[in-house]
Formats: C-alpha cells, sequence, structure tokens
C-alpha cells in the first residue's frame, strides 16, 4: 500500500489541493453571504393581528442597523386594475417615534432601530386616506400595496420593502388578504430607482403645495 502511494503521490496531492480548494471556496462563499446580509436591510410590513381593516399597519425593521423611514406610498388598484391611485402618507405631518405607537396624524418619517417597531395607525385610515386622492369609495378598491422607503447606511440609494393586500368581501365586511407570508424586498437597482425618483416627487409636490 505504501508502494502505491509513493507512486501515486502527484495525482494525490493533485486530488487533495483540489479539495482544500473547494473547501476554501465553500468557506469563502459564507464569508461572503454573511458579508451581504450584513449590509443588506430588511424591512417587514405585517398586520398587528386579524384581518379586518381596523387592525394596524406595523413596520418591522430587521436590519442589522438602524433605517431612516424616508415616506410611505399607497397604491390603490380598481378591479382588473384598470384604474389605480397613487399617493404618499408622508403628508399628513408629524414624525414618528420608534419607541411609542403612532399617532394616525403622524407623517411616518423618522429613525427606526434594528429590532424595532412602529404602528402606522390602521388599514383603514390609510386606505382613506389614499381614496380622497380620487373620487373613489371603498367598494371600487381591490388591491392596495404599501411600499416602505428608507435610508440604510451601506447603501447609496434608498432601499425598499413591500407588502400586497387584496381587499375581500366576507359576510358583509371587507377583509385584507395577502397572496405571500412575508414582505418583498426590493433588491433591483433598477426599481429602487423608480422608488426614488417617486419620493422625489412626492417632495416636490408636498413643497409646491406649501409655498
Amino acid at each position: 500500500m505504501w508502494n502505491w502511494i509513493a507512486e501515486s503521490s502527484e495525482p494525490l496531492n493533485v486530488l487533495l489541493n483540489g479539495a482544500m480548494l473547494v473547501v476554501w471556496a465553500l468557506y469563502f462563499q459564507l464569508l461572503l453571504n454573511g458579508y451581504r446580509r450584513s449590509r443588506s436591510s430588511k424591512i417587514l410590513i405585517n398586520r398587528a393581528n386579524g384581518h379586518s381593516l381596523d387592525t394596524k399597519c406595523v413596520v418591522t425593521n430587521m436590519s442589522t442597523e438602524a433605517v431612516y423611514i424616508e415616506g410611505i406610498i399607497v397604491e390603490t388598484f380598481s378591479k382588473n386594475d384598470e384604474e389605480s391611485l397613487t399617493c404618499s402618507l408622508t403628508d399628513r405631518g408629524g414624525s414618528i417615534n420608534p419607541y411609542e405607537t403612532s399617532e394616525e396624524e403622524d407623517g411616518y418619517q423618522g429613525p427606526l432601530g434594528s429590532g424595532k417597531s412602529v404602528a402606522l395607525g390602521s388599514y383603514r385610515k390609510i386606505i382613506e386616506h389614499a381614496l380622497r386622492q380620487g373620487e373613489w369609495d371603498i367598494s371600487h378598491l381591490h388591491r392596495l400595496t404599501l411600499t416602505v422607503v428608507a435610508t440604510y447606511g451601506p447603501e447609496d440609494r434608498p432601499v425598499a420593502a413591500q407588502r400586497e393586500y387584496h381587499l375581500v368581501e366576507r359576510a358583509g365586511r371587507h377583509v385584507l388578504c395577502s397572496d405571500t407570508v412575508t414582505t418583498r424586498q426590493i433588491r433591483s437597482v433598477s426599481e429602487r430607482r423608480k422608488i426614488e425618483q417617486q419620493i422625489q416627487e412626492e417632495v416636490g409636490a408636498e413643497s409646491t403645495t406649501g409655498e
């Protein structure tokens, strides 16, 4: 056997070097994934409890660092997505205190520490605010999308998270249903650029209105 090992030393060295290379590549991949996770934001949008419109909308920062919420975009869609309304909740004035439950008039801007949550008010209030942008009533509404836009330390461009709900009528009352159990983290450069432009347009519109 020793003779065979001596004779096969060169092929064995190649195999061992290859195995070590694979191990180091896997180790490097684990380090890279950990680094990416530490730099990536994770913002959750959830219902406080239940499915009714009166339940509170809660935003939680699960990133490793604090985020600064720049604004929240609300998009409402009619049946078959024939019509849509887009507005910002930021124009309602005020600022969030991440250590207390926010009031309905809060404008949803401010810092939110890692692991902290803030209530944005009830979905009913959010929907009513959105529908005031057009001549809609709640029966016209079919789908609702909430997008939280924030600044995150390691990122140069604003980060964003999005949650979609369908408005369904059950037992004579409207309830919120979601096709997903998690919040979609918006990662692509094109989507983030589009959202950044939306926020800039909202700021410009608010400045014009205030003059």
